[in-house]
């Protein structure tokens, strides 16, 4: 920094201050609310062109009006079982929450009191559970919609002694995930306060020192929180993580900053204690290493804005934070120390020629990577690399566990899982269009087929669809259950036409003993016609036998009448059953016995015509008879007649029998018929085979007509499948079936009868699917780009080609190192099934971006102290006097990430342990072993192609410390 501008400032110290301090007042008063916008923001940041989201905006095509954005689940449980009271009660608040349906974020209540054909999918087998789904207008963020969730908390309050009551769901967890965060910020402000005043006290052994890094902090921690929130409006996300970092990192960097400019003026003022010089001097130092150190911190957070993924993104807010912190520490801070001049260091007096003084440690470390630093190297690969094999990158995308299992959302998940198993609250909803309508008997055809290929996949518990809302087929339009109820009919039938056999056999013998009588009739007809001597007598018997032989005919001609109608009725139900089973119109047998009906039922219209002509006969013999009466010749005239008649009867009567008889017969052959049909269609039935048979008129079936309605577009070409996983949704098992419910759906509709089949899955198993692959190549692609500009800066500043290099390279060792010692903490001790996917990222983001602060207070250092040829001496220098400045700066900002660890989210705390490890690692191994043996291996080559020399290194030398490797000038 130029000379004038710190005299300058010098003059103006107290203006600094005070225009600081006004600045801070106007951001708190007059820029907006970090918090609040953190708060409702979406925390999953699932790119717009998701398959995801698109599936979701898809779904909502089906029933706009009552699409639900967010939902929460009442969980409602007793150990011992559920009593009458208890669902009184609870139909009494289902009745009260249906009552606030378009007010205050209320959408709509699903119960078993809405819908109890549903009731099984609310309560559990066990009968300890029952649930009551709310949906709500908004989102799980929105401000409506957690109102809402508190009037929902609010509702269930009272419940009868001894039961349970938690709320649980989309809303509910969002809602209990910000609140966790929340509250682990507020322990981490307060913690990261506490640890780095404490570290302060230690370092500075002075209460004012700490004063002046605390205050820097806090002012640009205030200001910085008002332009992140303003920089929202224009398009800058923020998360929960963004006041989390810019907390740790502006008081971890922040304080470094604020040390190393400290420890700098006081070794500077005591020289001649003159504090302004002291500053002019600690600024044309220190002040371009804060300077570049802070660039470095800023690039890398600030290239974070080019990723992809939003949560990453949202970490570019820091950038702001450390630019502020930046113009904070080169002008409020060097304000601050003349206004305070050697009263900083109080109770301590800063003497003349007493610096800060030299760590022999360091100087230690550094004599023995000058001397040995191939051996310092291998020894060290040797050991760590082991480590870096531990690093398998498990991942786990469970937002549960960053949420304090006390809390409610976590408790009702729990007893859901418990109770009906954990898939059930989060199913994987699948959007399935079509180019044509899908309310077709093929196309539900289709769909029920790609369904029960869903069903049977493992970790598969349920599939719902508009085929089978209830998650099971609908037994009605299985072949099975078709071919039992046809089965019922023809035994139905077999029974009938066994009986018309029965009475066909009855009327046959009926008439067989009738035909004696006929005989009888005939001989006494044709003797009454030879004796007309006893006319008067035989008169008398043919009256008597007539009206007898009347009687029988009207009896044959009932039988027949009925036999008529039994063979019709036969037909009709022979017709039926072809007209049930098209397959039976070309059995041969059938069609033979059809015949043989159609015979039978023409033989019987004739006798019965015959009948009728009979009994006409005999009105006519009886006539006959009346006028015997008025004379003989008209008596013996009806007599033969007579005589002829019954030999036509007779004889008519032989035909009928006949008839009679081989209709009996053909029934009976129908009857066993039926039978064996009747048997076989048992053994189908039985056997469950794999069918499905939607009659047309079955889509105008109330039943059908209404989940057609709840999960299909009323133009057809939009409907929704849902899949209840049996397995935890956020588990690494649920992500590998989502990959296998989309390949399988694909592959079963894939040319059947849905048109231009498209598949789109929804849900939180799938958003965990696609987390997976944009946080995956993000990392690799946003990790590269900040490395890029590290090494552009180092570059810059070193004047060095290598130097940044094997700086970068000693950084992303250390990464993989602590990487591989956090993953076996967390995965194969305590028994984690991954580190939390947003660890990885951060941790290597902070310890690239903070690290390579060490690496530029000692290169700077190293390249201040360099003459040409004297390379170990420069290391040696650099060591002895930034050792525990890096040290100081290493424990200020393990500290603040420390804190992390106390927050009491899971990530956070993974994130704050994988720092500290790695900052304890690089300040110390790296910092103290790797980077010098690097250094005093490649020699004169770091300065390559920016090679200068400057006369004059025997002066600055001290007598006896030349290095040994020195390259004479030219």
């Amino acid at each position: 920094m130029t000379e004038r501008f710190v005299r300058g400032l010098a003059r103006i110290k107290w203006i600094v201050l005070i225009a600081w301090l006004a600045i801070t007042v106007a951001a708190m008063f007059g820029l907006p609310d970090l918090q609040e916008i953190v708060r409702k923001t979406e925390q999953k940041f699932i790119p717009a062109d998701s398959e995801s989201v698109v599936a979701k905006q898809t779904l909502e095509r089906i029933d706009p009006e009552a699409t639900t954005k967010s939902s929460a689940i009442i969980v409602y449980s007793r150990e011992s079982g559920l009593t009458e009271a208890d669902k009184a009660w609870l139909k009494e608040k289902a009745g009260v929450l249906a009552g606030l349906k378009g007010k205050e974020g209320f959408k709509s209540v699903q119960s078993a009191y809405d819908t109890p054909e549903l009731a099984s999918k609310f309560r559990s087998k066990d009968g300890t559970t029952e649930l009551l789904i709310v949906g709500f207008d908004k989102a799980e963020n929105d401000t409506v919609t957690q109102e809402a969730v508190d009037k929902l908390a609010d509702e269930v309050k009272g419940a009868p002694a001894g039961s349970k009551v938690a709320i649980t769901g989309s809303a509910p967890i969002g809602k209990d995930f910000q609140k966790s965060s929340e509250e682990g910020l507020k322990k981490t402000e307060l913690l990261t306060v506490a640890l780095v005043l404490v570290i302060l006290l230690i370092v500075f052994r002075s209460p004012v020192a700490p004063f002046i890094p605390l205050l820097t902090i806090g002012i640009s921690l205030i200001i910085t929180r008002g332009l992140v929130a303003l920089a929202t409006d224009y398009g800058m996300p923020v998360s929960s993580f963004t006041e989390t970092f810019l907390i740790a990192v502006l008081f971890g960097a922040g304080t470094d900053y604020c040390i190393l400019l400290i420890q700098r003026f006081r070794e500077e003022l005591s020289r001649d204690g003159d504090k302004v010089e002291a500053l002019v001097r600690t600024m044309r130092t220190v002040g371009k290493t804060v300077a570049f150190s802070a660039s470095t911190v800023f690039l890398a957070f600030f290239l974070i804005g080019f990723a992809q993924f939003g949560l990453y993104q949202s970490a570019v807010g820091v950038s702001i934070g450390v630019a502020v912190t930046l113009i904070a520490g080169l002008t409020l801070t060097p304000a601050l120390l003349m206004i305070f001049g050697k009263a900083t260091f109080w109770p301590s007096k800063v003497k003349s020629g007493q610096g800060h003084g030299e760590s022999k440690l360091w100087g230690g470390m550094s004599s023995l990577a000058a001397r040995r630093p191939v051996a310092v190297l291998l020894v060290t690969v040797i050991l760590l690399a082991p480590l870096t094999l531990l690093f398998e990158g498990k991942r786990s995308f469970d937002d549960l566990a960053e949420i304090d299992p006390s809390h409610g959302s976590v408790q009702g998940f729990r007893q859901v899982e418990h109770a009906f198993g954990s898939g059930e609250v989060f199913p994987v909803s699948i959007a399935l269009t079509s180019s044509a309508s899908m309310r077709t008997p093929e196309a539900l055809a289709a769909l029920e087929s790609a369904s029960a290929s869903l069903s049977r996949l493992g970790g598969v518990k349920e599939v719902r669809s508009a085929i089978r809302p209830l998650g099971e087929q609908l037994a009605d339009l299985t072949v099975s259950s078709q071919l039992m109820r046809t089965s019922d009919a023809l035994e139905d039938m077999r029974i009938g036409v066994g009986k018309i056999a029965g009475g066909l056999t009855s009327a046959s013998d009926s008439i067989a003993k009738g035909q004696g009588d006929i005989d009888k009739l005939t001989n006494g007809l044709r003797t009454m016609s030879s004796k007309t001597t006893d006319a008067k007598n035989g008169l008398n018997q043919i009256y008597g036998g007539l009206k007898e032989t009347s009687e029988g005919a009207g009896q044959v001609a009932g039988g027949l009448s009925q036999s008529a109608k039994l063979s019709a009725s036969m037909g009709a139900d022979l017709q039926q059953l072809i007209k049930a089973h098209p397959e039976l119109k070309d059995d041969p047998n059938l069609q033979a016995l059809l015949g043989k009906q159609q015979g039978l039922t023409g033989g019987l219209n004739d006798l019965t015509q015959g009948a009728a002509a009979i009994q006409q006969g005999f009105k006519q013999i009886n006539s006959s008879v009346a006028g015997v009466v008025g004379g003989l010749g008209q008596l013996a005239e009806g007599q033969s007649q007579a005589a002829d008649g019954t030999a036509r009867i007779k004889g008519g009567l032989n035909d009928l029998t006949g008839g009679l008889k081989d209709g009996a017969k053909g029934l009976t052959d129908i009857s066993a018929g039926l039978v064996k049909v009747k048997d076989a269609e048992k053994m189908i039935g039985g056997s469950q085979i794999p069918g499905w048979n939607l009659p047309k008129e079955a889509l105008d079936s109330p039943e059908l007509k209404q989940a057609l309605d709840y999960y299909m577009s009323k133009d057809g070409k939009t409907t929704k499948v849902d899949v209840v996983l049996s397995v935890n949704p956020y588990s690494g098992d649920a992500l590998i079936t989502v990959d296998n419910i989309r390949d399988t759906l694909r592959q079963s509709l894939a040319g059947g009868a849905i048109a231009d089949p498209e598949v789109l899955l929804s849900g939180t198993s799938a958003q965990i699917g696609e987390l997976k692959d944009i946080s995956r190549n993000d990392f690799t692609r946003t990790g590269i780009f900040v490395l890029l500009g590290i090494f552009i800066v180092l570059m810059i500043q070193l004047r060095s080609f290598l130097a940044p290099l094997y700086v970068l390279l000693s950084l992303v060792f250390n990464y993989l190192v602590t990487m591989g010692i956090v993953e076996f903490i967390f995965v194969d001790l305590l028994g984690k099934p991954g580190l939390s996917w947003r660890a990885s990222f951060f941790v290597f983001l902070i310890i690239v971006a903070l690290g390579v602060d060490y690496s530029i207070f000692l290169m700077a250092r190293f390249k201040e102290e360099y003459r040409p040829g004297g390379i170990a001496y420069a290391m040696s220098r650099a060591m002895s006097t930034t050792g525990g400045v890096i040290i100081s700066a290493a424990v200020i900002m393990g500290g603040t990430f420390a804190a992390l660890m106390m927050s009491g989210v899971t990530t956070l705390f993974q994130i704050g342990a994988g720092i500290v490890i790695g900052l304890v690692l690089y300040s110390t191994v790296f910092m103290g072993l790797v980077v010098p043996a690097l250094a005093n291996l490649i020699g004169e080559a770091n300065w390559l192609p920016f090679r200068k020399r400057r006369a004059g290194a025997s002066a600055i030398m001290p007598e006896g410390k030349a290095d040994r490797r020195v390259v004479q000038p030219e």
